[in-house]
C-alpha cells in the first residue's frame, strides 16, 4: 500500500547519499585545488577528469569557478579550524601546541595550496585572532619569547610553509611528504620561538 505525501513534503535524503555526495564534493575540491595552483587557468573539464567524475557533477555542485574557488577556502578554512581546536584540546604547552598547529597546517596546505598561496585574500580573521592569542597565551607563560610579534611570525609561518610545500609537488626533489615537511618547518619555528633561559654572566677571571 503506498503512503500518500501532502504537497512539498519529501524524504530527506538517506545517510548514505549523504555520505557519497560528501565525498564527491571533497575529490572535487581536492582535485581543483592541486590543479588551479599549477595551472590558475585549468578547465572544468581537467578538473573532473582529475576528481574521476562527470562534469554535470562538478557544475551542478560548482555553476562558476568562482564558486569553486570559494568553496575550496571555505573547506580549508573550516579545516584549519578544526586544527586549531584539536590541537588546543592536546593539553601541552603553548609552544608544543603551536608546533602541532604547524604539522596540521602543513597537511592542509598540501591538500589545498591555492589557499596557503594566497591566505591574505580569504576571510580568515577569525582564525588570524585565535593564533594572535595562543602566541600571546605563550609569551604571558614565558614560554614563547616576547620580541617576536604575531604580523611577523605569520608571514614567517605562511611563506616558510608554501615555499616549502612546493617540494611535495616538485618532481625533481627528493620526495618529502607533507608530514616530514610539517614536522621540520614546526622544530625550527618552535626552536625559535622558545624562550631560551636567562644566561648568568660569568665574573670576570684575572689570569696573571
Amino acid at each position: 500500500m503506498y503512503q500518500l505525501k501532502m504537497a512539498g513534503q519529501f524524504d530527506e535524503p538517506s545517510s548514505e547519499l549523504r555520505v557519497d555526495a560528501r565525498r564527491n564534493q571533497k575529490r572535487i575540491l581536492l582535485a581543483a585545488a592541486r590543479l588551479l595552483a599549477d595551472d590558475p587557468a585549468a578547465s572544468i573539464q581537467r578538473i573532473a577528469d582529475e576528481a574521476q567524475l562527470a562534469r554535470p557533477t562538478v557544475y551542478r555542485r560548482y555553476p562558476t569557478r568562482e564558486a569553486l574557488i570559494d568553496a575550496i577556502a571555505q573547506e580549508a578554512i573550516g579545516e584549519f579550524a578544526t586544527a586549531l581546536d584539536e590541537a588546543g584540546a592536546a593539553g601541552e604547552d603553548t609552544a608544543s601546541t603551536l608546533g602541532r598547529l604547524i604539522r596540521a597546517l602543513a597537511r592542509i596546505g598540501a591538500d589545498y595550496p591555492t589557499v596557503l598561496q594566497s591566505a591574505h585574500a580569504h576571510d580568515t580573521a577569525s582564525l588570524v585572532d585565535r593564533v594572535d592569542e595562543l602566541i600571546a597565551r605563550g609569551q604571558a607563560q614565558g614560554v614563547i619569547r616576547a620580541d617576536v610579534t604575531s604580523d611577523v611570525l605569520r608571514h614567517a609561518l605562511f611563506g616558510a610553509l608554501s615555499a616549502s610545500l612546493r617540494l611535495a609537488r616538485d618532481p625533481s626533489a627528493r620526495g618529502l611528504t607533507a608530514d616530514e615537511i610539517g614536522a621540520q618547518v614546526a622544530a625550527i619555528i618552535v626552536d625559535g620561538l622558545r624562550s631560551k633561559p636567562a644566561q648568568t654572566a660569568k665574573p670576570d677571571t684575572y689570569e696573571p
